[in-house]
């Protein structure tokens, strides 16, 4: 059980910084908004180990051999927009209110794309697979809850700044992944 918490708290980190990131950039999301946001989130981090672990079943060769390029890939783009957003002063202050839906699911894509290599090894440490899916589903949904209200009260003048940071932290993230990988 121990495993799986660890397993669960690393994958949110990403998904953590992220929605504070959006959090602070756009502090004027309701209630209701920021729960849907988290629940995709929680949703599309614990569905990524299942496709993993089914792939894994299927095509583990190929798998490992560019899980860690498709997650540099995607995460640097979203860390660069996220970087280019923040020097982007035409932005609407209507427009500032939510993200939009495409956005939420490009940064939830990025950031679960190291879970679906979690999912290959799955049966290694989890004798209970849909628990495990579970608790990483729900401590997800948690971490990007709350780090889209801290982001929020954070502020919008600091919402720049985070998205910039966000994005370097993501981009970093797909570094380390590749550098992890072609170093093993």
């Amino acid at each position: 059980m121990l495993q799986t918490a660890i397993v669960a708290f690393s994958l949110s980190t990403d998904a953590f910084a992220a929605s504070i990131a959006k959090g602070a950039r756009f502090p004027g999301m309701s209630f209701v908004r920021t729960a849907g946001i988290a629940l995709g989130f929680g949703t599309l981090e614990a569905l990524a180990p299942l496709l993993g672990f089914l792939l894994g079943k299927q095509f583990a060769g190929v798998i490992e051999d560019i899980d860690h390029w498709i997650a540099f890939a995607l995460l640097g783009l979203l860390g660069a927009r996220m970087v280019w957003k923040s020097f982007d002063t035409e932005t609407d202050a209507s427009e500032a209110t939510t993200p939009t839906w495409s956005s939420v699911l490009v940064t939830a894509l990025g950031t679960s794309v190291d879970a679906i290599a979690i999912g290959i090894t799955l049966a290694l440490f989890s004798d209970n697979i849909p628990l495990t899916l579970l608790a990483i589903g729900f401590v997800t949904f948690a971490m990007t809850f709350i780090g889209l209200r801290l982001g929020g009260v954070i502020g919008e003048h600091t919402g720049r700044w985070a998205e910039f940071a966000g994005g370097i932290g993501l981009a970093a993230i797909g570094v380390n992944i590749l550098v992890s990988h072609l170093t093993a």
